[in-house]
This record gives structure tokens, C-alpha cells and sequence, in this order.
């Protein structure tokens, strides 16, 4: 009898039975590229998720998965290119400053043109900034583009304003699990760790859409507004974690509502009510 009543007051705790959140994230990070894109991942969840899905439900099994961090291993060139059919890989092992180690310049360079390369968590090294390469968001990836270079097969290689445009098509979308309950699934968990990840995809696309207020502010101004609505709205009550941080969400609205009147955009009265919104709500968050 009491282990009948230990179980039934853990079971709650205990039930991974509609756990899907995994399955999820993994299914959001490859529709975030291309067909036959090449994926440069890393971290334990964004690799593993990936690859579970493409070998066991057999889905964008079109799409690259190289993790970074692999690349650093001896065996993986050696052992693994076979299944990276077509990838280019410069020397034996990603590893700058080794003789036989190759760089990220060296790996995009040697593959630019043939896939469209992607990276989640970002690159391990910056060199690829040297060769005019730069990193435009894409759902939960970020892309390599080289403006005018005829060999890029991105749409955004030459037309960001085209990115801010279309942001409503290719951002992060809400993930079923927003409402994750935080008590069962701490920090430390993977899937906290699927929820954190797109509260950062959504984070590092508003700030790219700032970065281009002073091309193309038409539509870098609405896209932020966007953007961080959609981030802000998302976000969990105060937890006292890692999370809190993304109030920022807010603030960071209130000033692209602040722009929008700075630069005569839109409907000035929605604006200004939108940024007193916006920072009323930034402040009692902090504040809480």
C-alpha cells in the first residue's frame, strides 16, 4: 500500500509519456534549412535531435548534419565524409592551428556554391569574417552569404530589405511547448534547454533586424516590431532562471516602436501607445 501511494504522488514528476518536446525542437531545427543544405550544428541537443529525427522517423534526410565539434576528432573526416556526400573537407580535421587542421574560412570557402551552408550556436571561429562572409538568421540557423559573390545561392545575399520582409515567413515560429511547465523541466534539462534555444533564435533575429535600420529601415522597423512582439508575448512569468533575462524582449519593442517614430513610420499614435506599452510592461517585469 505505501508503495501504491509513493508511486501515484510521483507519478506526475515521473510521466514522460506526452514528452514530445525533443521531438519537436528537432523537427523546428531542420525545417529551419534548405533542402540539401549543409548543417553545421553544435551542442549535444541541436546534433542529437537532428539526427534522431533523420534516422529514425527518416525526416530531412536531405539535409548535412556535421557537428562542429566532431570535426575537431581525428576519425570523423577519416570515418565520416562517406555519409556527407559532396561536402568538401580541406585537410584531415577541423583544427586551426594544427598542419593537417583545416578553419572555418577553409570549410565554407571550400563548399560555398555547391550547398547552402548553415550553422546552429553559430561558428567556431571567425575567420570566414576575413573572406566577406556574414551570418544572416534563418529560423533557428544562421546562413553564410557573401554579398555579390555569383556563386551564392542564398536569396539574401544581395537584398536584405527582402529579409526583413519576408521575416514573418522564416522566423522561429511559437514552438508548442512555450508553455513548458519550468517546476518539472529546471534549467539543466534538455527541454529547457529546446525552450531557452528558440527564446535565443528569436533574440538574435530582432537584433539583426536593428542592425539593419540604417539601410532599410521601411522594413527593418516593422520586422523588429514583429519579431520582439512575438518574443515578448511568448515569454514565461518570472522564474528566477536563465529566462528572465529575455524581458529584455520587451524593452527592446518599446524601441522599435521608438524608432518607427523617430523615422515617420506607420501610424503614430498606434506607435507611441505601443511604446508606452511596451516599456511600462519592461519595467514592472524588472522589477518584480
Amino acid at each position: 500500500g505505501l508503495l501504491v501511494w509513493w508511486a501515484a504522488r510521483q507519478w506526475e514528476a515521473m510521466d514522460q509519456s506526452r514528452n514530445s518536446v525533443v521531438l519537436h525542437f528537432g523537427k523546428e531545427l531542420l525545417d529551419s534549412v534548405p533542402r540539401n543544405a549543409l548543417f553545421l550544428t553544435m551542442t549535444d541537443l541541436a546534433t542529437n535531435a537532428a539526427r534522431y529525427l533523420q534516422v529514425c522517423h527518416h525526416y530531412r534526410q536531405d539535409v548535412l548534419v556535421a557537428d562542429q565539434n566532431l570535426l575537431s576528432a581525428d576519425w570523423f573526416v577519416a570515418g565520416q565524409a562517406r555519409n556527407l556526400a559532396g561536402v568538401a573537407f580541406p585537410r584531415a580535421l577541423y583544427w586551426p592551428s594544427r598542419p593537417d587542421g583545416f578553419d572555418m574560412r577553409e570549410l565554407v570557402d571550400a563548399n560555398y556554391g555547391k550547398f547552402r551552408v548553415m550553422t546552429f550556436a553559430g561558428p567556431k571561429d571567425k575567420s570566414f569574417e576575413a573572406a566577406g562572409y556574414r551570418q544572416v538568421p534563418v529560423g533557428y540557423a544562421e546562413e553564410f552569404v557573401r554579398p555579390m559573390d555569383p556563386h551564392n545561392l542564398s536569396p539574401w545575399q544581395v537584398n536584405e530589405s527582402m529579409w526583413a520582409a519576408t521575416v514573418a515567413a522564416h522566423v522561429p515560429r511559437t514552438p508548442p511547448y512555450v508553455g513548458l511547465s519550468l517546476s518539472k523541466y529546471p534549467e539543466g534539462t534538455w527541454e529547457y534547454k529546446a525552450l531557452e534555444e528558440y527564446f535565443i533564435a528569436v533574440n538574435r533575429y530582432g537584433l539583426f533586424a536593428f542592425d539593419l535600420l540604417h539601410v532599410s529601415p521601411a522594413t527593418a522597423v516593422p520586422a523588429a516590431i514583429h519579431i520582439f512582439s512575438q518574443g515578448a508575448r511568448d515569454l514565461p512569468e518570472r522564474c528566477g532562471c536563465s529566462l528572465d533575462w529575455y524581458n529584455t524582449f520587451w524593452k527592446n519593442l518599446g524601441s522599435a516602436h521608438y524608432q518607427a517614430l523617430g523615422k515617420g513610420l506607420g501610424d503614430a499614435a498606434w506607435h507611441r501607445a505601443g511604446l508606452h506599452r511596451a516599456w511600462r510592461t519592461y519595467m514592472a517585469r524588472v522589477r518584480e
